[in-house]
């Protein structure tokens, strides 16, 4: 019997030694590469409700270095049957985007630190999907062989750690031939970028005859291009939280009592205005961190670098 169908017959007590015995992984080893994927230790009619077979893919992202990943959902022909990825207008379905990180400074179950961590709160998966509280420790089944490798899912609530009996099996399969737009999609859906742009042009007040131009004039498609490369997958909620806060405000303001993209540019201008007075702490950060990333946005376009005297 080979080591593939034992795995397959071992049960969750099994498995789980499996996992504290287990050999580190070279992250290295990983990158570029699809792994299929088979559920272990879960009963009949969970694995039918789920998926039996599946795929994890492992990214080296360029402009970051970070290694990520996306699972990949497969039409459900077999354990043994060649991995035939489901479709949707012509590319992969895939889902559940992570992040591949060392154990250290991660919760986790004690003993579950053998090897890497596939992280989901670290990618751009749903703020409310509750897989962003997983994480699946990631361990080789024998020494040196990054070609089989074993993984367990479990829940990280602060400090609080659930084991699961969710446990998989990873076989090397192929090089990686598709890279889904999300691995890399912008940290704003595009109405929340049009809010921000709204709330970036209020806080800078430009636009006087003379003096630097309002940013609702430009082209920002720099800029959020730019932040998509540049910033980590922690960056878009905090983003997206801030830009909510200052949009929804003025909606409990005297005054206004709007959303601050359903007011005039001037009625904008005056609310920025009455929040950068505010007395709660809280409201005058949220508006330092707009303003920074505003003049971020600002000083992207060329035409306003040049006019400052900087570099093309």
């Amino acid at each position: 019997m080979s080591l593939v169908q034992t795995l397959r017959q071992e049960s969750k007590a099994q498995l789980r030694a499996r996992i504290l015995a287990g050999h580190p992984v070279d992250p290295t080893a990983l990158e570029g590469w699809a792994y299929r994927g088979t559920s272990l230790g879960l009963p009949r009619f969970v694995e039918k409700l789920t998926w039996k077979t599946f795929q994890k893919t492992f990214w080296r992202e360029p402009a970051t270095g970070r290694l990520l990943g996306w699972n990949v959902r497969l039409e459900q022909d077999g354990v043994d049957a060649p991995s035939r990825p489901r479709m949707k207008r012509g590319a992969p379905v895939t889902t559940w985007h992570y992040e591949v990180v060392e154990p250290r400074g991660v919760a986790m179950p004690r003993g579950f630190d053998r090897g890497l961590i596939i992280d989901y709160g670290r990618a751009k998966n749903a703020a409310l999907d509750t897989i962003r509280v997983t994480k699946d420790p990631l361990v080789a089944v024998e020494p040196g062989n990054a070609d089989l490798l074993l993984g367990v899912s479990y829940l990280a609530l602060g400090p609080v750690c659930l084991e699961t009996p969710t446990y998989f099996l990873l076989e090397r399969e192929h090089p990686l031939t598709h890279v889904p737009g999300a691995a890399r999609s912008a940290p704003l859906f595009a109405f929340e970028r049009r809010w921000a742009e709204l709330l970036f042009d209020a806080v800078l007040g430009t636009g006087e005859p003379g003096g630097l131009p309002s940013l609702r004039s430009l082209d920002n498609g720099d800029f959020w291009h730019h932040l998509a490369k540049s910033t980590p997958p922690y960056f878009g909620p905090g983003l997206r939280a801030t830009v909510h806060a200052l949009t929804f405000l003025p909606v409990t303001m005297a005054g206004f009592r709007k959303p601050l993209f359903a007011l005039s540019r001037e009625a904008r201008l005056a609310c920025v205005e009455q929040l950068e007075a505010s007395s709660r702490t809280t409201v005058r950060q949220l508006l330092a961190t707009a303003k920074i990333l505003a003049c971020f946005a600002l000083f992207e376009d060329d035409g306003v670098r040049r006019s400052m005297g900087g570099r093309s």
